[in-house]
């Protein structure tokens, strides 16, 4: 009997781990697949969407860090006008065709009314409440809102406030060929002063006061917006963050594309020629161009301008999210899905733009066979349809009076202190690293 009670004991023992191993069994399933759902869910619904093999967790960022900037050109070669990059666990669908581009942009846009917001921005209050993120309704009304700054008439209105402020940032340029001006700098503090003066009204030049005045134009919407639209769209929250964005696409944006333009002219002496023969031409120095002087009278600055655009794209990735299920490409994409257009690719193509290396204006001239060939959105600088910039005749028409303003003045060589090639800063917007540092020389 003595001999039996470890059986017994046994026995006694066995039916509890049994149960117990089921539920061991089960929770380790349980965790396997939630692990599985965690790293491969994202992607399921893209999966036909053809692109490179996948590092758990990194994603596509092994990628950028060999090929850098030049990662979507490399992978739209190799997989073609639509394929799939993976930010981490978050797969995006890059569009590198312009055809694929209007498609997103204006044929299904109704597919695509909203931009994705990266995790670091749909935690920031002021980013949401913006016209950039903003979405859906609230998105068309605080659009259609703002658009009453950017109408022809009020532009053209603007051109004496705009040249008040370029002729007061560039009076102290020094006139000798021994000194740098770091061009990054001065054309950031002109455009910030112009669209600060131009779209709030506020001055914010460094030797007066700042005097803190909300947008006349906005103002005016919401007096004659209904009470409930105003206190939502217009309250205090949304004002500063529309002006945070203004002050942003206004001033970042087109100080970077006046500071390259500066800068392949600089390095390009047979550009720079024809370029001030064209300005010379159009009368003395102290005759102001009109808007329509602009659009008109000026075919080589406007070339110049758009080859700039295009050789340093100051947004090179166009961000959309799909409100729906959507064929794109012959891929079904469903409700959710990250679609991120690729001008930069588009801007780099030869097949668009042949020998894309070189700065040449020319490529733009309206009565070449390369501009009438090239396919009309291969060139988007400032986005596609509905959600493209609204800004992007303001910022043109700023960055075209500087320029006359500077030619007729001056001339500009590359300082043997800036390096080569210029080394470029990536984030919500292009940048130059370390600042585009040019010599002047003061014309008789």
């Amino acid at each position: 009997m003595d001999t039996e009670l470890p059986t017994a004991a046994a026995e006694a023992v066995l039916p509890s781990s049994s149960l117990f191993l089921p539920v061991v069994v089960s929770t380790a399933v349980a965790m396997l697949l939630g692990t599985v759902a965690y790293l491969y869910g994202p992607y399921w619904g893209v999966r036909k969407v053809p692109g490179p093999p996948t590092v758990p967790l990194l994603g596509h960022i092994p990628l950028m860090a060999k090929y850098g900037p030049d990662v979507f050109s490399v992978l739209a070669k190799r997989y073609g006008p639509i394929f799939r990059f993976h930010l981490g666990r978050q797969p995006l669908v890059i569009i590198a065709d312009p055809e694929l581009c209007r498609e997103v942009g204006i044929k299904k846009f109704k597919h695509f009314p909203n931009r994705s917001i990266p995790s670091p921005i749909a935690s920031s209050p002021l980013h949401q409440k913006g016209l950039f993120f903003t979405r859906d309704t609230r998105w068309s009304i605080m659009r259609n809102t703002i658009l009453s700054v950017y109408q022809p008439s009020y532009l053209a209105s603007l051109i004496p406030t705009m040249q008040s402020y370029i002729e007061a940032a560039t009076q102290n340029l020094l006139p000798t060929s021994e000194d740098d001006v770091v061009f990054s700098n001065l054309s950031l503090q002109l455009a910030t002063d112009v669209i600060g003066q131009a779209a709030f009204g506020v001055d914010f030049g460094l030797s007066k006061p700042q005097q803190q005045q909300q947008d006349k134009t906005i103002v005016k919407a919401k007096e004659t917006q209904s009470e409930e639209v105003a206190r939502t769209v217009f309250a205090p929250d949304y004002v500063s963050a529309v002006t945070y964005e203004h002050l942003l696409a206004g001033s970042a944006t087109t100080s970077f594309t006046l500071s390259s333009a500066l800068y392949l002219v600089a390095g390009h002496p047979e550009v720079e020629k024809k370029l001030v023969a064209e300005i010379d031409a159009f009368g003395p120095r102290d005759v102001l161009p009109t808007a329509n002087d602009l659009q008109h009278k000026f075919p080589y600055l406007d070339q110049v301008v758009k080859e700039s655009l295009r050789y340093y794209l100051v947004s090179p990735l166009v961000a959309r999210e799909t409100s729906s299920e959507v064929e794109i490409g012959g891929y079904r994409l469903p409700k959710g899905t990250w679609v991120w257009l690729a001008p930069g690719v588009l801007a780099k193509d030869p097949k668009n733009f042949p020998e894309p290396e070189k700065f040449r204006p020319e490529r733009f001239d309206l009565n070449g066979d390369e501009e009438k060939q090239r396919h009309p959105y291969a060139f988007i600088p400032f986005g596609i349809g509905p959600r493209a910039c609204i800004g992007q005749k303001f910022s043109i028409q700023e960055i075209k009076l500087s320029l006359i303003h500077l030619y007729r003045n001056y001339v500009f060589r590359h300082s043997p202190n800036m390096e080569k090639p210029l080394e470029l800063e990536y984030g919500i917007v292009l940048n130059f690293k370390h600042g585009v540092k040019l010599r002047v020389t003061k014309r008789t």
